[in-house]
């Protein structure tokens, strides 16, 4: 008895040693971080006090922010150590800037910054270069409708829709403008021919000629809607403060209807989809998928509402349907087509990691970064669950997210800034963190509950 309460003891002793050694090994961190920006283009101090800096740790979701002081410096003090992302948004109107460079401006200044996987498990510190954003068209998306309603009451993917919003004083012609889906790698695996946040590195694609760089100066398209044009460019008006919608599926989803294969689709549930018989267009890809695969039988849920005009597909690849991922695997983009820029003739590159080409190989139409109008990166609302982003910071250093995740009915939606003589003016920073918010419904009524402030 006497030797087994030795051994006991030493066991236990041996233990708590142990656990000793784990909580000595496990210390907590601290991130210095010094925001800065381009000295070649500001002649003015920076009001660096009045960022707005939040790291969140992708492990479990928790957020953290601080402030940083008026140099810049900005501490974050007993952090677990682990894998974060991290958000800098700094805005100033057009007053203040005026007041602080002494010229007299217009526009207000937004500077942002966002870095993901950063590894912090022992002490670290950094210089931020913050990257000044400024808005390049008067067309934003207002609301996006991409997470999709629930897979055995709802909708699921069928009742998707993007609604695009004229955010100027003047009127706007949709004709010819161009919703991309912007394609890039939607897992977190590492491999050959990648960038440290393990995104595809475009400059190793086969084929690849560009003078200029090309992860930063270009998107790469998985698909193009393009609104049709009479030739005039103004087919389409869209005054001051309104929108048009593209549906999917322009039809309305809360009631059954017969799809393709002569089957009636029912809904369990109507108050979880949307009515969609009114949108503006509507995308139907059975025209293209005859043009690339002559004969092809029509998707069953890839409904033509004649009465709703149809967009012209450019390009798509992976879909027979205009579906968005629902888990918040796409970015979106705008741009205007024109005798200048045809979409049809962008030049197109494989996946970096394809190491031979032959006439079955999907090729990416490669798209400008200067001929966007907006880009929203959209993510999942958990750390753990985002992939690598698509869009560079310089188009949006956010990105938005539903709260609850796929199927849930939500939608994000484009925060109102400000209203002018009744006319909403929506919140572009190209931070989507802060520009958007989440509606518990996707509403495509255009009225005032489709909005947020």
């Amino acid at each position: 008895m006497k030797y087994r309460l030795i051994t006991l003891f030493f066991l236990a002793l041996a233990f708590l040693q142990s656990c000793k050694k784990d909580i000595d090994t496990i210390q907590p961190v601290s991130i210095s971080l010094q925001l800065e920006v381009d000295q070649t283009l500001f002649n003015y101090k920076i009001p660096f006090e009045k960022a707005n800096v939040e790291i969140i740790n992708k492990t479990n979701n928790e957020k953290y922010t601080a402030k940083a002081n008026a140099d810049g410096l900005v501490n974050f003090n007993s952090l677990s150590p682990g894998t974060y992302s991290l958000n800098v948004s700094l805005e100033l109107d057009a007053e203040e800037v005026s007041s602080l460079s002494g010229q007299v401006t217009s526009q207000d200044l937004h500077l942002n910054y966002s870095a993901d996987n950063l590894n912090f498990t022992t002490n670290y510190s950094s210089n931020i270069r913050l990257i000044s954003s400024t808005p390049v068209g008067n067309w934003v998306f207002k609301q996006i409708y991409y997470a999709g309603s629930n897979t055995s009451k709802g909708a699921v993917t069928r009742d998707l829709f993007v609604e695009i919003y004229n955010n100027s004083d003047q009127v706007l012609y949709a004709d010819s403008l161009v919703f991309t889906i912007v394609y890039g790698k939607t897992n977190n695996n590492t491999a050959e021919f990648l960038l440290p946040n393990l995104q595809f590195d475009w400059s190793k694609s086969l084929g690849m000629n560009v003078n200029n760089n090309a992860n930063e100066d270009y998107v790469y398209a998985k698909a193009m809607f393009m609104i049709p044009s009479d030739g005039s460019g103004k087919k389409y008006p869209v005054q001051p403060g309104n929108s048009i919608i593209i549906a999917e599926t322009a039809i309305d989803h809360t009631k059954p209807y017969t799809l393709n294969s002569d089957k009636v689709q029912e809904i369990e549930d109507p108050t979880l989809t949307v009515d969609l018989s009114k949108a503006d267009f509507e995308v139907y890809l059975y025209p293209y998928e005859q043009k690339i695969q002559p004969g092809r039988t029509k998707f069953a849920s890839d409904i033509d509402n004649p009465s709703v005009m149809d967009v012209e597909t450019i390009f798509a690849t992976g879909m027979r349907d205009m579906v968005l991922n629902p888990q918040g695997k796409d970015s979106y983009a705008l741009f205007k087509a024109s005798s200048a820029v045809d979409p049809n003739n962008f030049p197109k590159y494989p996946e970096p990691t394809t190491k031979t080409v032959t006439t079955e190989t999907t090729r990416y139409p490669q798209i400008p970064t200067d001929i966007l109008m907006d880009a929203v990166e959209i993510s999942s609302v958990l750390e753990k669950d985002k992939t690598p982003r698509r869009l560079h910071i310089s188009l949006d250093a956010g990105s938005a997210a539903t709260l609850s995740g796929p199927y849930s009915s939500q939608s994000v939606v484009r925060r109102t800034k400000q209203t002018v003589n009744g006319r909403r003016i929506l919140q572009d920073t190209n931070n989507s963190s802060k520009d958007f918010g989440v509606l518990t419904k996707a509403d495509p009524s255009k009225t005032a509950s489709s909005f947020i402030d």
